[in-house]
């Protein structure tokens, strides 16, 4: 499965200096309410075409204000033209009235007009939860989802410390999961917005190019959960069946940490414990224990032979 790592801006960034930044997608705040154009967006979208990154605008729901969505649609249009074919639209839905699924589908419907394909919204796991997202998941209208398991800063795409990915209803498909908003990357000053997109390039350009809904995306790229026991997953990834790092981490859901849990426990076990817990069935037998055992597997045998 490819993933792409992405960082989203806002003038909060400024001027970056892109060409010395490792990342393969930006998503550029462009508007905000009905008056607010950012001053960096197209200094920093142009940079990153020229670049050869993929690339997203958003805009900053102000619904709260009173504001209607067609007219922020607009707005947001308006000041947009010149990106349709080349971006993927987002609405950034976390103002101080979250409730309002009404307000934020108008804005989904009528930016798909003008774009000829369907936007994303970003939201945090919360509001997804909290409110009944049928009607937008079900147009397909694609999830960017954030979750962070702290505020301490993670360093040039180490997602060690990321914690489980976003539990969410409504959307059997995340487009994105932000996971942290301290990122950290060589070439750049400051903390960034980070998230993994759950897909390669092409993946990208069929939700710029109008994918019919965001279900189309090959379903490795979902968010189902693999239904093995622990040690069958062990197994697994002893294989490479779930790859390494972010990719395992995103692949395993949340059964990542038991999984996880137990690769640990076998590389740091004494191997009187391990034989012990050999013997009580906790490995398998045959070829799954010699796997999951792995560089283990000749001084467990050799002490249970041995008995």
């Amino acid at each position: 499965m490819g993933v792409l790592r992405v960082i989203d801006a806002s003038s909060h960034q400024g001027s970056m200096d892109q060409a010395a930044m490792d990342f393969d997608a930006l998503i550029v705040k462009a508007t905000e309410g009905t008056s607010y154009v950012n001053p960096y967006c197209d200094g920093e979208f142009q940079k990153a075409l020229e670049l050869g990154k993929k690339l997203g605008v958003y805009h900053f729901a102000r619904n709260a204000s009173g504001n209607s969505a067609q007219a922020e649609a607009d707005f947001f249009i308006q000041n947009t033209q010149n990106y349709i074919g080349k971006a993927i639209p987002v609405l950034d839905w976390e103002d101080t009235d979250t409730s309002n699924v009404t307000w934020a589908l108008e804005w989904l419907q009528r930016v798909e007009k003008a774009y000829g394909c369907k936007p994303l919204i970003y939201m945090s796991e919360s509001v997804v939860n909290c409110y009944d997202w049928s009607a937008a998941a079900a147009g397909g209208y694609g999830l960017w989802c954030a979750k962070y398991a702290d505020y301490i800063p993670d360093y040039n795409w180490d997602m060690a410390g990321a914690g489980p990915a976003p539990s969410v209803k409504w959307w059997p498909v995340a487009a994105l999961w932000q996971w942290t908003s301290v990122g950290r990357l060589d070439g750049h000053e400051g903390n960034l917005d980070c998230s993994v997109f759950y897909g390669d390039r092409k993946a990208w350009d069929q939700y710029v190019g109008g994918m019919e809904t965001v279900q189309s995306v090959p379903p490795a790229f979902g968010r189902a959960l693999p239904e093995q026991s622990t040690l069958e997953l062990a197994e697994a990834v002893m294989k490479g069946v779930y790859g390494n790092g972010d990719e395992r981490r995103t692949a395993l859901g949340s059964r990542y940490g038991e999984v996880q849990d137990m690769i640990d426990h076998v590389a740091s076990a004494s191997v009187d414990t391990l034989v012990n817990e050999t013997l009580a069935g906790k490995y398998g037998n045959g070829e799954t224990r010699k796997i999951v055992l792995g560089a283990r597997y000749a001084a467990v045998q050799e002490r249970i032979n041995n008995q």
